[in-house]
């Protein structure tokens, strides 16, 4: 069918080209009678070619204008018809542009959710595993430090016997020596062994009856197992003998722990809890009554006690 159009528009424009042909020869034998005639000397009849020439020359001009006008027409509907066309390929190609677009746009976005899903689940394992490393970094740091502890606990008791063990070595090679025992009754009391310490103090205490730190130390020890009448005058010898030495610090640590342990032996013993200023005065009636020069720091009765008897 487009072939069939193609050739009848060829033969249309054979036809006019043909017409256009046929112009310009009757143009140019009309100019060359008129020039034959005017040739031979006969004017007027040449001026009758003459302007029948003119005549198709401007009938073949005003078909040229026809025709070019109708040519120029039939180029800008081709030209319309061909950006139509164009257009509409353009805009076929468009849209399937666009739906590949959106399609691999959904495919992406589906992609990246799932990706993002994964990575979200791969965070929250790695919190986990973060929060129990966490976890189990504190339990080992607790661990270390509970183990320290007991390191340093064992290493003091080491020590502790060691002491214990260097201090009876001096007691086999001077058994005189009452340094040795009150040393290693300080060893025992440290590992807790009251009983072993309180006989190392009794022994310093046979063999230096002075001996202010060993009273002192076996004073607490004896209020410890409850035996508070002799802790009280264990603290007394060791506050006279603290202040007949000039060590009144240690003088009234002892005068005060022998204050309080009586304080607490008279409310047991009455079942009451006494006045402070009555037990103070009371105590003061005993111990500092007559404290005026070391010789009557305490009165006779306590001076002659020396050593409590029940413990050597």
């Amino acid at each position: 069918m487009e072939n069939q159009v193609e050739q009848q528009e060829l033969n249309n424009e054979n036809s006019k080209n043909n017409l256009s042909d046929i112009f310009d020869l009757l143009s140019g034998i009309g100019l060359v009678g008129g020039a034959v005639g005017s040739f031979c000397g006969n004017a007027a009849f040449a001026a009758i070619p003459i302007s029948f020439s003119v005549a198709l020359q401007i009938a073949n001009r005003r078909q040229l204008k026809v025709e070019l006008a109708q040519m120029q027409q039939n180029s800008v509907m081709q030209m319309t018809e061909q950006m139509n066309n164009n257009q509409s390929v353009i805009l076929e190609q468009f849209q399937e542009l666009r739906k590949d677009s959106e399609t691999t746009l959904t495919q992406q976005d589906k992609k990246f959710q799932t990706i993002t899903q994964d990575l979200s689940e791969k965070i929250g394992k790695n919190q986990e595993s973060f929060n129990r490393l966490k976890v189990e970094k504190d339990e080992l740091s607790q661990f270390t430090y509970s183990l320290e502890s007991q390191l340093n606990t064992v290493e003091t008791i080491v020590e502790t016997l060691q002491n214990i063990e260097n201090a009876s070595q001096l007691i086999r090679s001077n058994p005189e020596g009452a340094d040795a025992y009150y040393q290693r009754g300080l060893n025992h009391q440290k590992l807790g062994d009251k009983t072993g310490a309180i006989e190392d103090y009794t022994e310093a205490l046979h063999l230096d009856s002075t001996y202010a730190k060993a009273y002192h130390s076996r004073g607490v020890l004896l209020a410890e197992i409850g035996n508070r009448k002799q802790a009280v005058e264990d603290l007394r010898l060791a506050a006279k003998y603290y202040f007949e030495q000039g060590d009144i610090e240690s003088y009234e640590q002892a005068r005060n722990l022998s204050k309080e342990f009586y304080q607490v032996r008279y409310s047991v013993v009455n079942n009451e809890t006494p006045q402070t200023t009555d037990s103070h005065s009371e105590m003061s009636e005993e111990m500092s009554a007559d404290l005026v020069t070391v010789g009557s720091l305490f009165d006779d009765d306590v001076q002659s006690e020396g050593p409590i008897s029940m413990l050597g």
